[in-house]
């Protein structure tokens, strides 16, 4: 007599037979119907503010930290408290360094306990460093130094900061990736990411706005008394503190968008594996209609083992477990998370080293003579970079730095991020990564020797064409799409983690490259350009050769092409209209769901078929199963033997599920496969 079925191995886990075959058969389809009904509910624009409103208050918040630091060093001497010329490093290293362990750890939450879980969190820490440092004080000043250390102070709120900035990274994508239907899911991340440049622009635009309304009562002589810099001093104070207090505004906004957002459902589905639940989220997020409603209650509901609300303690506790057999094991994640943990890492070493010190760099560009102050400017004061207005005041300086900013970084930046809503409809992921990439490798080349001929001299606006064009290739290109890419090619198990860990090593290039931008002058700049150039070189070649299998998958597939496979296999959704219009249709892209991008756990598995594909007779298909009995002992049955031991339940489907990668070779013999009736796939 055949043993009695106890156990199935799953390849992270055990399995329980009476609840999670169930799950198994039945993942991939309720995955499915998942998707089919996100595409119904179609463009969230709730989902989509949420996630926008959060990364524009980061986004503006950081660039609003850079903005002021000049007004700081004017305000609060830095003797005894930080080093003059290392006050902007320590400051910015503290961000970045908070920045990592926010995305990592931040990340990695969110595929524990839920995205929506600590959704709007990471935004309350946003809004607490902002408040703080906002309100930070030096305490009581006398000529021989103050009774507190604002720079502390500020350090200790910039690591909160940076902490909030980082999280909102892996939560803003994750979410608008999850939520979004599979048509609109490139445009939606896309449109989410353009926060960061409508952030910077309105950090730059309201910030002048803010200092002239300030500066328009001072009225500075030459040379400026004591009684013009204290006043100088009481304004610029107003105006730091002003400026970090409005980036907090959109924050507020975020925070009560995301009391009204569930948990995704793939998420339950997937990990908490309670399909109730999903269908609840479906049903917050959808259309209120009867209609609606009936077709989640049609589609989610269509069998019992549908409803069943699955425990996931074990599942929770095998974590580690669990993802550790997916980067390493037979479906090799690590190589994913390799090769966009790589670009995004040598991007940032690009992005932040021309875009960190920004004043600095623009201030070299903008020279069309010889500096007044020369090269070397011994008693250049902290807060003044610009050479060519060594005598500048205060105000002068940072107008200088937002009008400077406003007209070659911030504006080229939001056209890129603009223009890259619909590309990204229009051209691969892959395609579109290697060919921006290699502009803007030329870009920077053109710029190093632009630079090395045209410094301080009538010709330098074509230097400063070079970096406009760079910021809009950014933009268009490498910036955005590492954002959508990351939030697109991991199992929904993992998409946190992965997430952060990949974003994370972006902030670790920015932490490389912050104490080599230290030059402002032609000897500084020229080999820095020609670097960076070089540098985005290697991108595009990794890009393009994927050595290893190192590379990025394929996201999405030409329209006509599905249509041709649609009609194939007689569901005719996909037709494509004859003539002018047709033909361009034909060479559309469209998006693969998240879940044939990174299938799980049924990697390396044929897909289900459909109801109507499978035959509804038995007959022997040749098929064996491995079943695992009393004391761990196994035995292979044909089909028709276990089909014997088939429920009346089970008769509504009849697939064949190969749990794990189907591999029977060393990698797969202590998986053994689960066989659920139905023909050999």
């Amino acid at each position: 007599m055949a043993p009695e079925v106890k156990s199935v191995t799953q390849f992270w886990e055990p399995l329980k037979v009476e609840a999670d075959a169930g799950h198994i058969r039945e993942r991939q389809r309720r995955d499915d119907r998942i998707a089919r009904i996100l595409d119904q509910i179609g463009f969230s624009w709730r989902v989509y503010l949420v996630a926008f409103l959060g990364f524009l208050a980061s986004s503006w918040s950081l660039i609003a930290v850079t903005i002021i630091t000049p007004a700081l060093y004017f305000i609060y001497d830095r003797h005894g408290q930080l080093d003059a010329s290392n006050a902007g490093l320590v400051l910015d290293m503290v961000t970045l360094t908070a920045t990592v362990v926010g995305m990592v750890v931040f990340g990695h939450v969110a595929d524990r306990v839920g995205r929506s879980a600590m959704y709007g969190f990471e935004v309350i820490i946003v809004m607490a460093a902002i408040g703080g440092a906002a309100f930070a004080s030096a305490g009581y000043i006398i000529p021989l130094g103050s009774s507190l250390n604002i720079y502390a102070s500020l350090s200790c709120f910039r690591f909160l900061l940076g902490l909030g900035i980082g999280a909102e990274y892996p939560m803003s994508a994750v979410i608008a990736a999850e939520f979004a239907p599979t048509k609109w899911r490139g445009i939606m991340l896309a449109a989410v990411f353009l926060a960061q440049a409508i952030g910077r622009l309105l950090a730059y635009g309201i910030g002048l706005g803010a200092l002239r309304g300030l500066s328009s009562s001072l009225n500075f002589s030459s040379p400026v008394t004591i009684e013009q810099t204290n006043l100088a001093k009481v304004q610029m104070d107003i105006f730091w503190r002003l400026e970090l207090a409005l980036a907090g505004i959109p924050a507020i906004f975020a925070i009560g968008f995301r009391l009204f957002i569930p948990e995704t459902p793939r998420f339950y589905s997937a990990v908490k594996r309670d399909i109730k639940k999903a269908r609840e989220s479906l049903t917050m997020l959808g259309s209120r209609s009867p209609e609606m409603i009936a077709d989640i209650e049609r589609v989610m509901v269509s069998r019992p083992s549908d409803t069943l609300s699955l425990s996931s303690d074990a599942h929770q506790g095998s974590w580690f477990k669990m993802a550790k057999e997916y980067y390493f094991g037979p479906a090799k994640g690590w190589k994913l998370l390799t090769a966009i943990s790589v670009q995004w890492l040598l991007l940032d070493i690009v992005f932040y080293g021309v875009g960190l010190d920004s004043p600095g760099t623009l201030a070299a560009l903008w020279l069309n003579s010889k500096p007044p102050a020369g090269d070397d400017w011994p008693d250049k004061p902290q807060w003044n970079d610009d050479r060519g207005n060594p005598d500048a005041t205060i105000v002068a300086t940072i107008e200088s730095n937002l009008v400077r900013t406003l007209q070659l970084s911030s504006i080229s930046a939001l056209a890129g991020s603009i223009l890259v809503i619909p590309l990204v409809q229009l051209v691969s992921r892959k395609t579109h990564y290697l060919a921006t990439t290699s502009i803007l490798s030329l870009l920077f080349a053109c710029m190093a020797i632009s630079v090395s001929q045209t410094y301080a001299t009538p010709q330098n606006s074509v230097s400063m064409v070079f970096y406009a064009l760079a910021q809009f290739m950014f933009n268009l290109g490498p910036n955005t799409l590492t954002f959508i890419l990351a939030a697109e090619i991991f199992p929904t198990e993992v998409r946190g983690t992965s997430y952060g860990i990949a974003a994370a090593f972006g902030k670790i290039g920015a932490i490389i490259i912050r104490p080599v931008i230290k030059g402002k002058d032609k000897d500084g700049l020229v080999p820095l350009l020609a670097a960076f150039s070089v540098v985005l070189a290697i991108m595009a070649l990794l890009v393009w050769i994927e050595p290893f299998g190192i590379g990025f998958p394929r996201v999405q597939v030409n329209r006509g092409t599905a249509a041709k496979k649609e009609g194939e296999e007689g569901n005719g959704q996909n037709e494509i209209e004859s003539g002018f219009w047709g033909w361009v249709n034909r060479w559309l892209l469209e998006n693969k769901s998240l879940e044939d991008i990174a299938p799980w756990p049924l990697d390396g598995a044929a897909p289900l078929p459909t109801p109507a594909e499978t035959p509804s007779g038995g007959g022997d298909s040749g098929t064996t199963a491995v079943v695992v009995a009393d004391g761990g002992d196994s035995e292979s049955v044909s089909e028709s033997e276990s089909a014997s031991r088939r429920s009346a339940d089970d008769e509504i489907e009849h697939v064949h599920v190969l749990v794990g990668n189907g591999s029977r070779g060393d990698e797969g013999k202590n998986m053994p496969a689960l066989l659920l009736p139905g023909p050999a796939i």
